[in-house]
């Protein structure tokens, strides 16, 4: 039966319910007097998140939650949910993602009450499933890495990341390569998804390669493909740019490439033709290759890392991703952002954040970014109490402290040399000489280097490094003054 044919012949619907990805309700509306509470008002819950509206649902139960997750169409020929009178009743339900450009950014789910004894189900509703599922053409365009990521994604209040956001904005609807640099971490390859779902092949396959993690050996044969017999056991196999053609490449550690395949890349940049390994013959790809290094390009061209000719072309264009460290403000929107990831994927229940915790994050240095960031949000999340509402400055000192723990062999060995002119090189219990200086004078040593980088975390802000310090401002602003700090 023809989808429209299967619309038409289903007599009324109960209620409709329409989610975002992050669970919100958007839309809500209830037809059959069972469904709604004596109290209730439909347009109450608007706003609100699915799993707190309805608790009685799970992410195991919930078909709206399947259908943002599995960007299928789901189906249920019996759901029981309590009705106001805690009574239960059936429900059949069609839930299906709702997509843009191949990504889900909700789910809508229409239901049906069957709950009346005796009741037949209907069998045009059951035979929905499989009227809703894509056919192969369909699937075929499905992007085989999924770039999920919006610049609407990228989480921040600082003016140097919201400044290449805009400039991103821009580049993205231009065909030329792209080269994105910045510490591990900082978020590139969401950079480039970003790119990607701006650009006007957003329809078209984006995928993600790091070449790091590709033995040299193979990385030509993966990159541009191999012809049946080129090696033994080789067979006609299309490369990553053909794969991606039309679309866009996300290359990071480009930088790992052997120079000879650099060269290859640079034919491809310059007139989007590849041969792949053993084959006499050329192929026309059209794709868009974006680039990324944990470097700055022309550090990587120093060290031999990069051909020159290569970076003219490659890196003309260039984003850098500054470090989380240089951007403390942005902890105060990325925390929440991760507490509520987490609480859906772990099924927690934490809405407030206790005083003091912000400022403690923030004299972190995150050397590895929001990366490492995250991974502390979800391990201080995953040791919390079911129930417990609230995150303590103690539910992420464990963790803190266990990264402190490791990064202290150098962030100790600078701040000894700095307080107490010890050598670079030497090690404790070694019997060595150690110079000692007046203690006032490490003290005021000491103190200045941590006011110097309260105020660069803060951006030049006596109140919030007071506060990162956990000093009054006054005393703060008496230590600059007699420091001659500006």
């Amino acid at each position: 039966m023809h989808r429209d044919e299967l619309l038409q012949e289903i007599t009324y619907i109960d209620g409709i319910t329409i989610i975002d990805t992050s669970g919100t309700i958007l839309f809500s509306v209830k037809f059959n007097p069972r469904f709604v509470s004596g109290n209730e008002k439909t347009d109450e819950i608007v706003g609100e998140n699915l799993f707190t509206s309805f608790p009685m649902l799970s992410e195991q139960t919930s078909t709206l939650y399947h259908a943002l997750k599995t960007g299928r169409p789901t189906f249920r020929k019996r759901q029981e949910i309590i009705d106001f009178t805690g009574k239960k009743i059936e429900t059949t339900n069609v839930t299906l993602p709702i997509k843009t450009n191949g990504r889900v950014i909700g789910a809508i789910e229409l239901s049906k009450d069957i709950s009346k004894r005796g009741q037949p189900i209907d069998e045009l509703i059951e035979l929905d499933a499989s009227l809703f599922i894509p056919s192969k053409t369909v699937q075929t365009n499905i992007q085989p890495e999924g770039a999920r990521y919006t610049l609407d994604d990228i989480v921040t209040g600082n003016e140097q990341m919201l400044e290449l956001k805009r400039q991103a904005q821009k580049m993205a609807r231009g065909r030329s390569p792209l080269c994105l640099f910045g510490e591990t971490g900082t978020g590139k390859e969401l950079f480039a998804q970003a790119l990607h779902h701006a650009s006007d092949r957003s329809h078209k396959p984006f995928i993600a390669q790091n070449c790091a993690a590709i033995p040299e050996s193979l990385m030509e044969s993966i990159l541009f493909g191999t012809k049946k017999g080129s090696f033994t056991g080789a067979e006609d196999n299309p490369g990553l740019f053909e794969l991606a053609d039309g679309g866009t490449i996300f290359l990071d550690e480009f930088n790992s490439m052997p120079h000879s395949l650099q060269a290859k890349l640079l034919r491809v940049l310059e007139d989007g033709l590849i041969r792949r390994l053993g084959d006499k013959h050329v192929r026309k790809v059209d794709v868009r290759v974006i680039a990324a290094t944990n470097k700055h390009p022309r550090q990587c061209v120093r060290e031999g890392q990069l051909r020159p000719d290569l970076y003219y072309r490659l890196c003309v264009m260039a984003l850098h991703l500054p470090p989380l460290r240089q951007r403390p403000e942005d902890i105060e929107l990325l925390l929440p952002y991760f507490i509520n990831k987490y609480n859906h994927l772990m099924g927690k229940s934490v809405r407030h954040i206790a005083k003091g915790v912000y400022e403690y994050l923030q004299m972190h240095d995150w050397p590895g970014n929001i990366r490492e960031f995250e991974y502390v949000v979800e391990f201080a999340l995953q040791l919390k109490e079911d129930g417990d509402e609230t995150l303590h400055r103690r539910d992420l000192e464990t963790i803190m402290n266990h990264l402190r723990d490791e990064q202290a062999p150098v962030s100790e060995g600078k701040a000894r040399g700095a307080a107490a002119g010890e050598q670079e090189g030497e090690e404790e219990g070694q019997g060595e000489r150690e110079e000692l200086v007046p203690l006032k004078e490490a003290v005021a040593c000491l103190e200045k280097r941590l006011i110097r980088r309260a105020l660069a975390k803060t951006g030049g802000n006596v109140s919030k490094a007071a506060l990162l310090l956990n000093i009054p401002r006054q005393s703060l602003q008496n230590k600059i003054r007699d420091y001659g700090l500006k």
